[in-house]
């Protein structure tokens, strides 16, 4: 049984006692309360107070799976939801990610070859054995939400996979892989077209029009132009009865990969945000030295990956496990324990990199400190050994940043 709270006595009470009067059973064992819809300030709806949000209107605007998203992720289950017509129109957002990743996904099968090259083994990138793992994670994350219904965490978090990994980052590298040609093109479009028709399935309770839709177009275009997708390998005669996706088990080299990625992820962004505080044009690349210690193998093998997406000039670009004098001349910042080193052309106010790298170091220190108080707290008994692991590994991530934005600050003394 599914109801607001505001009627738990008016009508499920009677419906259990009308069912055990008349039936000598209970009509239903369970009640999932959901909370109210109220507007955008937190008050009730009310036609006397003219705040009414006329849902008729919202899905004319901006769709029917949008407002439907918007409901279910929308709030804690059980709470009362806020409903914006702005958040309608972010989630409509989201639906066109959907649509657009779907295009794109389609098109890589044009590009990519139909088959595999029999003389030569596929090797999937550290990009693609990330994703594939992280995949396996959020199957997992989702059917336990699912299991303890709480439906809006299990959207959010399918969400969050999509936009921040899948779209944002594994699209990006996707394109650099697929320009490859070979084996890595076959295998890249493989994955691509795996990961969205999971992302579709997982997706379809929520948003089943524009899932069903674009399912239909995905699955037309895996068949006709890949033989790795033939007619019996998973494709039902429409989403909405289309199994539901199991987790598999992934190695503990799986999760390597996914720790590996994430750092990758830390210098790139690291990159970036320097590119935005010197306001340097995105067409522009940069020479760049990166500090990487024990993982520069790791750093070699995606070299090119880090340049195209950080716009690094890749001629330009070092990699070395040490470095015993940084350079004086450019601008430095730390992330995950990788030193980062980027010449932009314009005389360093030493100043300012120094009040720049001092703020740098400050948070991470807070962040060191938050971690160390958590971890010593009952957290550690209470916690997941999961959850209590990644705080570990995090707090030693910002201790090895500590470390790196202090060597930096002492070379500008």
């Amino acid at each position: 049984m599914e109801t607001g709270y505001d009627i738990l006595f008016f009508w499920v009470a009677r419906m259990i006692m009308s069912g055990l009067y008349f039936t000598g059973k209970i009509p239903f064992s369970q009640v999932y309360l959901h909370g109210l819809v109220r507007d955008e300030h937190g008050m009730k709806m009310s036609k006397t107070k003219g705040n009414v949000v006329d849902p008729l209107t919202v899905m004319d605007q901006f769709g029917t799976d949008a407002l439907r998203f918007t409901l279910l992720v929308g709030s804690t289950a059980g709470n009362d939801t806020n409903l914006s017509v702005k958040k309608v129109e972010a989630n409509r957002n989201f639906a066109n990610k959907l649509w657009n990743a779907g295009r794109f996904v389609i098109g890589a099968l044009d590009k990519a070859p139909s088959r595999a090259d029999d003389g030569s083994p596929i090797q999937p990138t550290l990009a693609d054995r990330w994703i594939w793992a992280r995949l396996q994670n959020l199957i997992t994350d989702v059917e336990r939400l699912f299991d303890s219904h709480q439906y809006g965490e299990a959207g959010r978090q399918i969400y969050d996979f999509f936009w921040s990994e899948y779209a944002d980052w594994y699209l990006e590298i996707a394109k650099i892989q697929l320009s490859r040609g070979g084996n890595i093109a076959f295998n890249t479009s493989r994955l691509l077209v795996r990961i969205l028709d999971t992302c579709l399935r997982l997706l379809q309770p929520f948003t089943p029009y524009v899932t069903e839709a674009l399912w239909g177009h995905l699955k037309t275009a895996a068949i006709d132009q890949s033989e790795a997708f033939a007619p019996a390998s998973g494709w039902e005669e429409a989403l909405i009865i289309a199994k539901w996706p199991e987790a598999e088990l992934t190695s503990d080299s799986d999760q390597v990969a996914v720790k590996d990625m994430l750092m990758i992820q830390d210098v790139i962004r690291a990159v970036r945000n320097i590119r935005t505080e010197k306001n340097i044009k995105p067409g522009t690349l940069i020479p760049a030295t990166i500090v990487t210690g024990e993982k520069t193998a790791v750093f070699e093998s995606q070299r090119d990956v880090i340049a195209t997406l950080a716009h690094l000039d890749p001629e330009k670009l070092e990699i070395l496990p040490h470095l015993d004098t940084p350079p004086a001349d450019r601008i430095s910042t730390a992330a995950s324990g990788i030193g980062i080193f980027l010449q932009i052309e314009e005389e360093i106010d030493l100043a300012a990199e120094r009040d720049r790298l001092q703020k740098e170091l400050t948070e991470t220190n807070e962040q060191i400190d938050r971690l160390e108080k958590l971890l010593n707290s009952a957290f550690s008994e209470k916690a997941p050994a999961a959850v209590v692991e990644k705080e570990r590994e995090k707090l030693a991530k910002y201790r090895d940043t500590a470390i790196n934005l202090n060597k930096q600050l002492s070379n500008l003394r």
